[in-house]
């Protein structure tokens, strides 16, 4: 019996091992799903326990329309230099007369036989032959244009205004530095009248002549005998006042038919005469005469009717005869009758500012 019982032990029944063995298997299963399900559970619970990420909303996209913005230049790369600032225009300095006359003027001085040109005066001069009553009768005719009134002056003998006082002319050209001048009026062998030269008032008195004014508006006038008012020119700012004649052109520009001149006068002479087209423009004329074969002279009508063709709105006859000469570049440039050095008294000249040289009493 014992025997028996011992032999049981050893070999249990075939049905609880396999139930056993069942047991174990789906327990083994169960723990193999458990972990198989489980872990993803796990991983997905983990995940959604992590804080959730901060978002920036991104800016518009661009169209194709807008230009793309360019990088910003590192410091590396060096800044543009600073444009230069525009300069401000040059002023311009010229004086309405040489605005309005540019073209006879140049920068540079530029000298020639018959001509002169600068930034302040220019000066062409031509000689015709021309036929008169009395003969064949050369004349030098003198194209003025100047920069200022400034530049049209007087000068004196000897640098003063006195009485009888006379200078051989090159000697009164040469100390004015005159790039071109004419004999004056005589003025120093003239008792009364009303005379002046550059601003400075040498007589006033009652004249029985034709009397031409420079005015400091460049303006020249003439006045008749008779009709001379002394007071209405001083108050007019007058700088230039010539006591001789005669006038020889009327308020329209016309030659006159009468002059009021002596019998010498009258006669055909060397002549001097002043011209004025408008402020800023003048003319010199010298008519070389009394030479047999070469050059007669004019009347008095001729003289008119040349500053008419000349077209001329001003003209006034100055001391003829043996004074009449012209003076260009420091030499004579035209012929004094019977070959004389007649001193004059004064001259008509016109100079760069910058050179004149001023006589005692020029205001």
């Amino acid at each position: 019996m014992s025997h028996s019982k011992k032999r049981n032990r050893k070999n249990p029944p075939l049905g609880g091992v396999i139930v056993t063995d069942i047991l174990i298997g789906a327990l083994i299963l169960a723990v193999f799903m458990l972990f198989k399900l489980g872990l993803p559970i796990l991983r997905a619970q983990a995940v959604s326990y992590m804080p959730a990420p901060q978002i920036t909303a991104a800016p518009p996209a661009e169209t194709a329309s807008q230009p793309t913005e360019q990088p910003a230049e590192t410091a590396s790369v060096p800044a543009e230099p600073t444009p230069e600032p525009t300069p401000e225009p040059t002023p311009d300095t010229r004086t309405e007369w040489q605005i309005k006359y540019a073209e006879h003027f140049t920068d540079e001085v530029v000298v020639t036989e018959r001509s002169y040109t600068s930034q302040e005066v220019s000066v062409s001069i031509e000689t015709r032959t021309i036929q008169a009553e009395r003969g064949e009768t050369v004349v030098h005719i003198a194209d003025i244009y100047v920069a200022s009134i400034d530049n049209f002056r007087t000068a004196t003998a000897n640098n003063e205004l006195k009485y009888y006082s006379t200078q051989d002319v090159m000697e009164i050209d040469a100390a004015s530095n005159a790039i071109i001048a004419i004999s004056g009026d005589f003025y120093a062998y003239q008792p009364t009248g009303l005379l002046m030269r550059n601003g400075v008032l040498y007589r006033n008195d009652p004249t029985g002549c034709d009397v031409c004014v420079l005015y400091a508006d460049g303006v020249m006038a003439t006045y008749r005998r008779g009709g001379v008012d002394n007071e209405a020119i001083l108050a007019a700012q007058p700088l230039q006042i010539w006591n001789f004649g005669p006038a020889l052109l009327d308020e329209n520009g016309q030659a006159y038919r009468s002059f009021q001149v002596s019998t010498a006068v009258g006669y055909p002479n060397p002549r001097s005469a002043v011209g004025y087209y408008e402020p800023g423009h003048y003319c010199f004329v010298v008519v070389d005469g009394r030479q047999a074969g070469y050059s007669s002279g004019l009347l008095i009508p001729e003289l008119a009717q040349l500053f008419q063709d000349l077209g001329c709105t001003v003209a006034y006859n100055l001391d003829g005869g043996g004074s009449a000469v012209m003076t260009f570049m420091h030499a004579k440039y035209s012929r004094q009758s019977n070959g004389a050095d007649r001193p004059l008294s004064d001259i008509l000249l016109v100079a760069e500012t910058g050179l004149y040289t001023k006589r005692e009493g020029d205001a």
